[in-house]
């Protein structure tokens, strides 16, 4: 692949304003925090937690407006040319893990070349410094990747290299629909940090710059407010005369929902649900309006039942 994925795309830039639409569709609100804290200026690498696969990528999207991003993902996904030059026109580049054996990590340092490459002009990249997605609440520990990456932009760029904490929160992580909160933290300047700590060996900076990565990260998480467990003698006068709205849209809405409901029956891992339901609504938004609203109110339903309990 060549270094390409910092190139203007015309229809790169079309098809992200429908991206952009369907992620928003895929929520009931979306909040979005601390956008001033994205460096206009320098190498820029954005460090979000990582809880919902594919969903995530497409939150950062979301985040960062119209700014074009780069993204990293798992080698073994690249082994089709043809998929591998849709991933590259994506600005999606393949970075190998240790299970993948030496020979395939010895590949990542092709990758972090262009990935200095974009940052060199202008286009920010976001890698997932905990290494893989777990849809829980908190944080795995931060590996130093991202800081290595860093380092190498600062050594072949020069000027400032700023890596952005930012945490996401999900309202739900097995369901469709809930609260989006996104929080953009302050970034940390990696050739700042390091001047600071001369004569610090490089082991110590590392881990060093990856606490304070994790601690800033962990900051900006749990800021979705917590939902009301009380009236439910109100709450069940207004969803009693809801049901059969709530029937007529499940009709309406099967299309979207029983075509992700069976792929997920047959998916171990559940982090892939806001996935698959973009996915679908992506294809199908006609029936955007019926399964936002078919989404919205089940939700309800299962709060109160959860509450009665």
């Amino acid at each position: 692949m060549g270094r390409t994925i910092w190139k203007q795309s015309r229809g790169y830039d079309i098809g992200r304003f429908y991206v952009d639409l369907c992620t928003r569709m895929q929520f009931s609100s979306v909040r979005i925090r601390g956008r001033e804290n994205l460096p206009s200026s320098g190498a820029v690498i954005l460090a979000p937690n990582h809880v919902a696969t594919l969903m995530d990528p497409l939150v950062m999207l979301l985040t960062c407006g119209h700014v074009p991003v780069g993204f990293g993902a798992r080698s073994d996904i690249f082994g089709n040319p043809r998929i591998a030059r849709i991933l590259n026109w994506l600005r999606i580049l393949p970075l190998a893990r240790e299970r993948n054996g030496l020979q395939e990590v010895a590949k990542n340092y092709e990758t972090f070349d262009e990935i200095v490459d974009c940052l060199a002009h202008g286009v920010p990249f976001c890698m997932y410094s905990e290494g893989r997605h777990r849809a829980e609440r908190g944080l795995l520990p931060v590996k130093k990747g991202i800081f290595r990456i860093a380092r190498k932009a600062l050594d072949e760029i020069g000027g400032p290299v700023y890596v952005v904490p930012v945490g996401v929160d999900y309202e739900y992580f097995f369901n469709e629909m809930g609260r989006l909160s996104v929080q953009v933290g302050e970034p940390i300047e990696v050739g700042a940090y390091i001047r600071s700590h001369e004569g610090v060996n490089d082991a110590e900076i590392y881990r060093g710059l990856c606490e304070t990565l994790r601690e800033r990260i962990l900051d900006l998480l749990d800021h979705i407010p917590e939902r009301r467990h009380d009236m439910l003698l109100p709450r069940a006068l207004i969803l009693l005369p809801a049901l059969p709205l709530w029937l007529v849209l499940a009709v309406l809405s099967l299309p979207v929902w029983l075509p992700a409901r069976l792929i997920l029956l047959r998916c171990k891992d559940k982090a892939w649900t806001h996935t698959i339901y973009f996915a679908v609504r992506f294809f199908l938004p006609v029936f955007w309006p019926f399964f936002s609203g078919f989404a919205l109110i089940g939700n309800h339903y299962l709060n109160f039942i959860k509450d009665c309990r």
